[in-house]
């Protein structure tokens, strides 16, 4: 039974406890007078401010702002979950008509992790100032800036690379380079668009000669852009462009009809132009081709911009007279679904040929290196105890990842203890001295297959390979050889939010010798797809590989 003196300290067990974490009502209001004089908040059209934070998680669009009947003063009040003393962090973001989000840019400068802004809970009913919504250029397209911001950021982009890169004048001397920075410094003349600012830094990277300095865009500048990206997949061949794949469910150009002109412009000068611009080793023309190859469409929009429709000009399969269509374009979205890369580390068996298919399309393990090393453990235990006599070993598209998975593969390839580096680096320093012999090493036929697309790591490793004669290469030159940079960091510039990937020591070079560092690894049997291959879809490559096999 509980007497008066209980049931009261019950009570206020129980205020206070409700006073310490029940809601608080925060009224916001937020003037957006300037965004809808300039066209860049329609509310009419639909739009919406809503405010996100810690009290929600950072999602949803159920704490939505009012307009207070002019559309520019936006308001209310929420109640949420907090008590005194805590401390809240949130940010605005305009929910646009196709329901596309964009945040508030850093409202709070003094955070400086995320720009959020802060409030103190200091009573149970908070009523805040009317503030303004914080933007960048990246709330509309086109994107553009002011000269005084791109001539900061190309301050910083110089400094960048001249203070960091440890090979900056390996192929470029620093003449040349110095030359070629104030040139293209004065080339910015007034403000410019987000691409062409890009094209102008690009065009001096490529000087540069190394792969692994390039520039990333940042993400909000395609959440921005026009949904206008080219529709179709294509393939560089030697003398053609080939329609390879498709985007969207049109297919009024036929798999493998050579693309002759894409808007009136000649292909062949579109695919010169995006590979001018193209960062390699040693300026590896492998690598740029398949670069462009891989990521056509996003680059063409960074070059040419985003066309309303695209005029085709083609030739079909099996055909001589031109035809012409006009398609429409594709989001990036899209691209992305498709371009999605997942990695393959897998073994397959083909008993018929007493063959083993070993497919690595990526080193990148370095916080998986011992799952990595434990199944190339598996893969050579299983071939030694089915006797397996041939190893195909695809590592086309690989593009590198962490010398301690690759030079724990090469131990099982290379005929005695052998070095993988030529000298010490770093945390790689053992690599400098014999890899042992692993001891279920292959004894039987290899044959790597190769293309442009394999890249750092990858380049070492096939490098030593071939150094070593160890197996045969089928398929096209690697994009990467015997030596590149690493230990890439990616300062972003202050005002285009361009990532700036930069090296920042030491080449690695592996322990070879008078080997060509402007050329990537050359096959043994260079094979290319044919027409018909894309076609029927047919891994010309890999049926290369299994005929030499049958022989």
């Amino acid at each position: 039974m509980i007497n008066k003196v209980g049931l009261t300290s019950i009570f206020l067990l129980f205020s206070l406890s409700n006073h310490l974490q029940g809601q608080v009502s925060i009224t916001l209001k937020l003037n957006m007078e300037s965004l809808v004089e300039q066209g860049l908040f329609k509310p009419q059209n639909g739009e919406k401010i809503c405010v996100r934070g810690s009290f929600n998680n950072w999602n949803g669009n159920a704490y939505e702002l009012k307009s207070l009947s002019d559309d520019e003063i936006f308001s209310e009040t929420f109640k949420i979950e907090a008590k005194i003393g805590d401390t809240i962090e949130y940010k605005f973001i305009i929910v646009w008509a196709d329901e596309k989000i964009y945040w508030e840019n850093k409202p709070n400068p003094d955070n400086k992790e995320n720009g959020n802004r802060q409030l103190i809970i200091a009573s149970k009913d908070i009523v805040l100032p009317t503030d303004t919504f914080s933007y960048d250029e990246f709330i509309a397209f086109p994107v553009v800036f002011s000269k005084k911001k791109l001539q900061e950021d190309y301050i910083q982009f110089r400094n960048v690379l001249e203070d960091n890169h440890p090979a900056l004048y390996d192929y470029s001397s620093k003449a040349t380079l110095d030359s070629l920075f104030e040139r293209q410094f004065v080339l910015i003349q007034d403000e410019l668009a987000f691409n062409d600012y890009y094209k102008l830094l690009s065009s001096l990277l490529s000087k540069i000669g190394c792969g692994h300095t390039k520039l990333w865009i940042p993400g909000k500048y395609w959440d921005v852009t026009p949904e206008k990206l080219f529709p179709f997949k294509l393939y560089l061949s030697k003398n053609s462009v080939l329609i390879s794949g498709s985007y969207s469910n049109v297919n009024d150009i036929p798999i493998g009809s050579e693309v002759v002109s894409i808007n009136g412009q000649i292909i062949w000068e579109i695919i010169d132009s995006l590979v001018s611009i193209e960062s390699a080793d040693g300026h590896n023309m492998a690598f740029k081709f398949k670069t462009v190859e891989k990521n056509f469409s996003k680059k063409y929009a960074l070059y040419f911009g985003f066309p309303e429709r695209f005029e085709i000009t083609f030739v079909a399969p099996g055909e001589v007279k031109k035809r012409h269509t006009v398609l429409s374009p594709v989001s990036v979205d899209t691209i992305n679904k498709f371009n999605t890369k997942e990695n393959e580390l897998s073994l397959k068996e083909l008993p018929e040929y007493n063959t083993a298919i070993l497919t690595i399309n990526t080193f990148s393990y370095y916080s998986e290196v011992d799952m990595f090393q434990s199944f190339i453990d598996s893969t050579f235990q299983l071939i030694k105890d089915k006797k397996v006599s041939n190893l195909i070993m695809d590592l086309r598209g690989n593009d590198g990842g962490d010398p301690f998975c690759s030079s724990y593969l090469f131990s099982y390839l290379e005929p005695k203890s052998l070095p993988y580096f030529a000298e010490p680096y770093g945390k790689y320093t053992p690599l400098a001295d014999p890899i042992p012999l692993a001891e279920n090493h292959f004894t039987g036929k290899l044959y790597t297959l190769i293309d442009g697309r394999c890249f750092s790591t990858t380049g070492h490793f096939t490098s030593l390979l071939k150094y070593h004669k160890i197996g045969k290469f089928v398929g096209s030159e690697t994009g990467a050889t015997y030596t590149c940079t690493g230990n890439v960091m990616y300062p972003i510039l202050k005002n285009t939010k361009l990532f700036v990937g930069t090296a920042r020591v030491n080449r690695y070079s592996t322990a070879v010798s008078n080997m060509d560092r402007t050329r990537g690894v050359l096959p043994d049997y260079e094979v290319l797809k044919s027409q018909q291959d894309i076609i029927e879809n047919k891994d010309a490559v890999f049926e290369y590989a299994i005929s030499l096999i049958k022989e």
